[in-house]
């Protein structure tokens, strides 16, 4: 395979803190579809939320501490510097400029795909990337129509696809889905009790150090 067209993936969030639960399908996915980098995303404002509880560099900087030990993922800060909501569709048509010759595997979660249909020129999407869906094993189809299309004029189940062919593509991917959530570990905080084990120990000492979801 030339490496020159190897894919690359980008996952996008708020992040407010990144856990295992974000860190673990990434990791999987990045493995299991041999891409040569992955890179995460924080948003500055999701286009669905009104705003974070840390600041854009302190997510910033928690995601950096909790990828640093892994050589194929890196942190993206674009969405970071827009002072307005982050529309996948933008920074999609900035990354393609960026990589013109690159596969970009755009990764979400199946909630996201469910409501797909619901993003901001959402038609236009696959014509920038692939979608990797992030599932668990045995997941059932609860897809409206619009997505039901979709999935079915798009879907391959040849991850080699995601490499050969520039863009367009849907694929399924099952990985570890841990019951873990941005707003639970906020809340344990705010109660002052231990998130060990949710989150990296680097993020953990950083929110300490901050003062963060106190």
């Amino acid at each position: 395979m030339d490496i020159q067209q190897q894919a690359i993936g980008f996952l996008g969030g708020t992040f407010d803190p990144i856990h295992f639960g974000h860190l673990r399908p990434a990791l999987e996915i990045t493995e299991a579809l041999s891409l040569q980098q992955l890179f995460i995303m924080p948003n500055h404002i999701a286009p669905h939320k009104s705003a974070s509880h840390a600041s854009a560099k302190q997510r910033s900087e928690m995601v950096a501490l909790a990828i640093s030990q892994q050589a194929r993922m890196t942190i993206d800060k674009r969405e970071l510097k827009r002072h307005k909501p982050s529309y996948t569709i933008d920074t999609l048509k900035e990354l393609k400029i960026e990589y013109p010759d690159t596969p970009i595997c755009f990764i979400m979660g199946m909630d996201s795909l469910i409501s797909f249909d619901k993003w901001f020129d959402w038609k236009n999407i696959l014509s920038y990337c692939h979608l990797i869906i992030s599932h668990r094993p045995g997941w059932e189809n609860k897809f409206n129509q619009q997505v039901a299309a979709l999935v079915a004029k798009h879907q391959t189940t040849d991850k080699h696809d995601l490499h050969n062919i520039q863009f367009g593509k849907i694929y399924f991917q099952a990985t570890s889905q841990l019951a873990i959530s941005s707003t639970e570990i906020r809340e344990l905080l705010s109660h002052d009790i231990s998130i060990d084990f949710l989150t990296p120990d680097s993020v953990i000492s950083y929110i300490k150090e901050q003062h963060l979801y106190t």
